[in-house]
């Protein structure tokens, strides 16, 4: 691990820990192509415990806003950050973008055989467009595969897929 020494910016290829609002006033600016911050998810974990919504919030906005004068012109910052409906906070709102990874599709093995059997002549393009779904639904349907979870063959009457 880096060692920080005070009034030098951090050393490019170390790994540094320490809270994130010390450590990148120590970086040099527009010296960042890609920063990829993982903040505390505010999930009551031992390290977070005490924040309140608020104050949890600040500390995404203050991290965030020490970035604009450490990234490259054209640097991205990516945050990971948890899946808000798990928030326990009830003051948190629980409103999100639409997140295609929620959307069920109901079509079955048989829809898709049947759609199969009257256009034999169809690609896989022009069999997703009619039913509407993915060629990965597709390939579930009739292979009885879940990349997420598994064989889908042992839950008898699941037939939806997250896409």
């Amino acid at each position: 691990m880096g060692l920080i020494k005070f009034g030098e910016y951090l050393l490019p290829d170390q790994i540094y820990h320490g809270d994130s609002r010390v450590l990148l006033r120590k970086i040099e600016p527009e010296s960042i192509a890609l920063s990829i911050w993982s903040p505390p998810y505010y999930v009551g974990k031992n390290y977070e415990k005490d924040l309140s919504f608020d104050e949890w919030k600040n500390l995404l906005r203050e991290v965030v806003n020490l970035h604009y004068s450490l990234l490259k012109p054209g640097g991205f910052l990516a945050i990971n950050i948890a899946d808000i409906l798990c928030f326990k906070d009830v003051s948190m709102p629980k409103i999100m973008a639409e997140n295609i990874s929620r959307r069920k599709i109901g079509i079955t093995r048989s829809q898709i055989m049947g759609v199969m059997k009257q256009h034999p002549e169809w690609n896989r393009y022009q069999l997703t467009a009619h039913l509407g779904c993915s060629e990965q639904t597709v390939d579930r349907r009739l292979n009885g595969n879940n990349i997420r979870g598994g064989n889908i063959r042992h839950r008898p009457g699941c037939l939806l897929s997250v896409e």
